[in-house]
């Protein structure tokens, strides 16, 4: 999961969710496979896992067909279609932690990234820490003062489901 850990000016800590908008653009721009042409190989991260998820020989012969080239040559993903990732369950490491990384969305325009960006701004904010973790996330504890902030922008339904696998309401006496 993705998300900015926000350290309000008042101390508190709140969690923002960064909500993929499913663009592709970083799975055609950005995208790190590599496909042979004359050795007829395809070359990028936990390739073994995916083969055993997809049928590589069959996109190996799709690419050769279509890739018009006497040499390796940098591919847009084949896994990306219809705006939907193939292998989204076991994507790429280099995928699962876009658009953080040396210059968060490498230029491109990351939709997700900026809405994000939108939502933080909204906070009167003292610093921000992308973060980018695997597996179950700790929930920080909330005053219903920075919930009912939150809740009073404009919102997805994920948006709002994902802030609160992150975050929950403090208990105040």
């Amino acid at each position: 999961m993705i998300f900015a850990e926000l350290r309000l000016k008042n101390g508190e800590v709140v969690r923002i969710p960064f909500i993929c908008q499913q663009c592709g653009k970083c799975c055609e721009i950005l995208s790190k496979v590599v496909f042979d042409p004359i050795e007829r190989k395809l070359y990028m991260e936990n390739l073994e896992e995916i083969s055993r998820y997809t049928n590589l020989d069959e996109l190996i012969e799709e690419l050769s067909k279509k890739v018009e080239a006497k040499h390796p040559v940098k591919l847009p993903c084949p896994f990306f279609k219809d705006n939907k990732c193939l292998i989204h369950p076991i994507r790429p490491r280099s995928c699962r932690i876009f658009p953080l990384g040396k210059d968060l969305d490498q230029g491109i325009g990351c939709p997700g990234l900026k809405r994000l960006k939108e939502l933080i701004s909204a906070f009167d904010v003292e610093k921000v820490e992308y973060k980018f973790v695997e597996g179950e996330v700790p929930k920080v504890k909330v005053s219903m003062e920075v919930v009912e902030k939150f809740l009073s922008l404009r919102l997805s339904h994920k948006e709002i489901r994902e802030f609160f696998k992150l975050n929950e309401i403090e208990k105040t006496l």
